[in-house]
């Protein structure tokens, strides 16, 4: 089409370019890019819903338990078997049956979804916090101090996790706990004991991710523009590891989970003072074979969050992939 044939038809022009059937092309940022992909994944939404069941469950434990069972502390002699005094099973009265001293197991596991997600969750924030700060550190300044830290970490990784976990968490389980009564016996004391565990491994990832992004264009920008070492660290490379920071924090929350029930089943985590499902698997274990729903109920509690979170943090890590083709 020539230029004269164009003068006088921008009506024309108009209505041809906005009819229904032309292509548009809109840009997408990489947020909007990860909620496409993550919508795509049935299984990492269910997941997300039966979690937030879990939390719904875990935050009104009290009023469910005011509405339809029993206070999870409270022994009820009576339920046991008459005959033998064993513990009995389900029934209308208590739906998950009651544990050998009478008390209520339905309570008990809504009860200890609360523990497991308050440890988990707690810990792993503060972990992740002192991971990230370490790492962003040694990454950006090497020399000494990446080797200091960097050192500190391959040493505390040296240890066996759950044998330096027991050790920390016996010698701060009695009295007043450690540090001058800072860290006291129960929640508090898992909850240390996880974070001191797990922020060496989110030091390593967040370390190597600094050391590529520090000699990038943008970094150089920066310092160029007059910007201090802190400013760099904080307005420049710590928005580019938003990414692995989530991907990290989601596939380590079941982790914690799983090291919380495994410190109270070896009876150096929380205390008999309130529902864990650890504790509950230990006491349970010499009675399964008369007393199943002791065992198979906060069993299938801790299964059913720990694979939800594992499915939740695979479909973050998928959707966050820039390698993952887009979904139109």
């Amino acid at each position: 089409m020539s230029t004269p044939e164009l003068i006088g038809r921008d009506d024309e022009l108009v209505e041809e370019i906005s009819a229904p059937d032309a292509e548009v092309i809109v840009g997408r940022s990489p947020w909007q890019l990860f909620w496409v992909r993550f919508r795509e994944d049935k299984v990492a939404l269910a997941s997300l819903g039966v979690i937030g069941l879990i939390v719904l469950i875990a935050i009104f434990a009290p009023l469910i338990v005011k509405a339809i069972a029993h206070p999870p502390s409270a022994e009820y002699p009576q339920a046991l078997d008459p005959r033998f005094g064993t513990p009995s099973g389900p029934s209308t009265t208590f739906f998950f049956g009651v544990d050998k001293v009478g008390e209520d197991v339905f309570s008990r596991v809504l009860y200890g979804a609360r523990v497991s997600l308050e440890v988990a969750l707690i810990s792993t924030a503060i972990a992740v916090a002192v991971g990230v700060v370490m790492g962003m550190i040694a990454g950006f300044y090497r020399g000494v101090t990446d080797t200091l830290i960097s050192r500190f970490i391959d040493v505390m990784l040296a240890f066996p996790v759950l044998l330096l976990a027991m050790g920390i968490a016996s010698a701060c389980s009695f009295g007043n706990g450690c540090l001058h009564g800072l860290i006291q016996p129960g929640v508090p004391t898992v909850v240390a004991v996880i974070a001191i565990i797990n922020w060496t491994y989110i030091a390593r990832i967040i370390r190597g991710q600094v050391m590529s992004l520090r000699e990038k264009e943008f970094v150089e920008a920066a310092r160029a523009s007059g910007a201090g070492d802190i400013a760099i660290l904080f307005r420049e490379i710590l928005p580019n590891l938003v990414a692995p920071i989530i991907v990290y924090t989601t596939l380590v929350i079941p982790q914690n989970i799983l090291l919380e029930a495994a410190l109270s089943y070896l009876g150096v985590g929380i205390g008999i003072q309130q529902a864990s499902w650890g504790q509950m698997l230990a006491d349970a274990t010499p009675i399964f074979n008369t007393a199943w729903w002791y065992f198979v109920f906060p069993g299938a509690a801790l299964l059913i969050t720990v694979l939800a979170f594992n499915l939740l943090g695979d479909g973050i890590r998928d959707a966050l992939d820039p390698r993952t083709v887009e979904v139109t």
